[in-house]
């Protein structure tokens, strides 16, 4: 069908803390493994892009490592996270299938110029968290719900923007396609706000800077810095004395924080790049291609300390 258009549904980012895991694990095996070219190899690649798939790819690795709770962290989130990835995998799908059809692809917005915030708790398993007409605690999803903003509504993200000199330049709102009736649509937020997606204005590398911060939520990036906590209090048990155990507990920290700051800009980065120029598979490929640069990176500066 010639025109044809779908609705490209992007509201992710609970994924963050897994993509990190699974990123930095995956980039493990490539660093200490030589390099190859085989077609079984560009498969598998092939096939951790997919969310899912990346997030589980390394649970067999963490058991052996008696790494039983980050595990067990990894496989909760990436059920938590299923519903959104299905979707985000659906959109790309459809974006590949108008496009051989000769179709019209269009997003919800104008995703090349704009980019809407990410939430946390939007289109996974928590949502009636703080959906106020299905929660029993009102106080409680309000508490959530103020803490589900993306970086670039906190103090630390506007202090990066100003820095950077990036002013925001327009708003509008994020429509989605209603399939029963054929129209588009204002898109609501979980209690009926209207969402809306922004532009910005400034340098290049500043507005691709403010989307990327746009893309990483203040959960998300807490959550990621609780995955490294078991390493860090691993690392206060390692040592003959308190000299040595601070000493390691320090170097762990550093190492903890160039992890955290690779691979968060690696996928915030990829994503704003991938979902600018490509929308739904532009984003998934980014996503995953900003989680592994991020993480061979952190590799890299963490083989110096």
């Amino acid at each position: 069908m010639d025109n044809q258009i779908y609705y490209y549904n992007s509201d992710k980012f609970p994924a963050i803390a897994n993509d990190y895991s699974e990123a930095k694990t995956r980039a493990e095996k490539i660093t200490n493994q030589p390099q190859t070219t085989s077609q079984d190899s560009v498969f598998v690649y092939a096939l951790e892009s997919l969310p899912p798939v990346r997030r589980i790819a390394s649970l067999p690795d963490k058991i052996q490592n008696n790494d039983y709770i980050p595990a067990l962290g990894l496989a909760s989130l990436a059920l938590i996270n299923l519903p959104e990835d299905v979707r985000d995998i659906k959109s790309a799908g459809e974006q590949i299938s108008t496009f051989l059809k000769g179709g019209k692809y269009q997003g919800s917005y104008d995703y090349k110029n704009f980019q809407h915030d990410f939430s946390f708790f939007r289109g996974t398993m928590l949502e009636p968290l703080v959906d106020f007409k299905k929660t029993k605690n009102i106080n409680r999803a309000k508490k959530l719900l103020s803490w589900d903003k993306s970086l670039a509504n906190t103090s630390f993200g506007e202090k990066i923007m100003d820095l950077l000199k990036i002013k925001t330049s327009d708003s509008r709102e994020v429509q989605t396609f209603n399939k029963k009736n054929g129209c588009w649509e204002s898109a609501k937020d979980i209690n009926g706000d209207i969402r809306l997606a922004t532009a910005f204005e400034g340098s290049a590398f500043g507005k691709l800077t403010a989307r990327a911060m746009s893309r990483t939520t203040l959960i998300g990036t807490a959550v990621l810095a609780a995955i490294e906590l078991p390493k860090i209090f691993k690392a206060m048990r390692q040592g003959d004395n308190i000299a040595e155990q601070a000493g390691n507990t320090v170097k762990q920290t550093v190492k903890s924080g160039i992890n955290i700051v690779s691979i968060t800009s690696g996928i915030a980065y990829g994503g704003a790049i991938g979902s600018k120029y490509g929308k739904a598979v532009g984003s998934l490929i980014g996503m995953g291609a900003g989680a592994v640069f991020g993480s061979l990176i952190s590799k890299k500066v963490q083989e110096l300390i």
